[in-house]
């Protein structure tokens, strides 16, 4: 890897010396180039320290804990389900199972195809993540059951049977501060914009070269 970026970089360098050579430098076109370049160097160069040295590591951590204690862990439960169209079709599953049918096999004819391939196993999940029929059920059932009747929703008919419970774990501050990081810098950016506008002086000109109205001061 490093032999080719090795040659990369030289091939580079041989072809900056042949175009200032014939003064490619002079021409107005690049010159045009070389100055919009620049300005993209120096405004994302800007825009990185000054984002840099108002994130701090204690902000970012100040931001994570009113991130923690706005969103306290909340209770999850890990579900199967079968899906069918009909009351009666989901009444028959329900038979089956309480003459001993395995779960996993009987979601194999379960309409959410996803399900039936992994035996119907939705994972963990909160209440806001599902529609309100369906978690309603589902949290109402304790580890190991299975619903006693069929569970109708704007999907269809399912039947649930509820796995494990558990208290959700709120991620560490290491694995969210990136996160953080960016969406602060993002607003932080916002601020930065919006303040530089505020404090120059601003002519716009409309695609036909004539003067757009100001800007209106905020």
């Amino acid at each position: 890897l490093f032999d080719a970026v090795l040659s990369r970089m030289i091939d580079g360098k041989l072809l900056s010396a042949a175009a200032e050579k014939v003064k490619l430098q002079d021409d107005p076109e690049v010159k045009r180039k070389v100055a919009a370049a620049r300005d993209r160097v120096l405004q994302d160069s800007y825009l990185t320290r000054e984002v840099e040295k108002a994130l701090t590591e204690d902000k970012l951590k100040a931001a994570y804990d009113k991130e923690i204690k706005a969103n306290p862990p909340a209770e999850e439960v890990k579900a199967r389900h079968i899906l069918v169209d009909t009351e009666a079709e989901a009444k028959a599953v329900i038979a089956e199972l309480a003459k001993g049918g395995d779960f996993a096999a009987l979601a194999k004819r379960s309409k959410d195809t996803s399900g039936a391939n992994n035996g119907g196993d939705l994972g963990y999940f909160g209440k806001d993540q599902m529609v309100p029929e369906f978690s309603a059920a589902a949290f109402a059932l304790k580890k190991g059951e299975t619903s006693k009747a069929p569970v109708k929703s704007q999907f269809g008919w399912h039947i649930i049977r509820v796995e494990d419970r558990r208290m959700s774990a709120a991620s560490s501050f290491e694995e969210k501060k990136d996160e953080l990081r960016s969406a602060m810098g993002q607003e932080l950016v916002g601020l930065m914009l919006a303040d530089l506008r505020k404090g120059a002086k601003i002519e716009q000109l409309d695609a036909e070269g004539k003067p757009k109205p100001a800007e209106p001061k905020k």
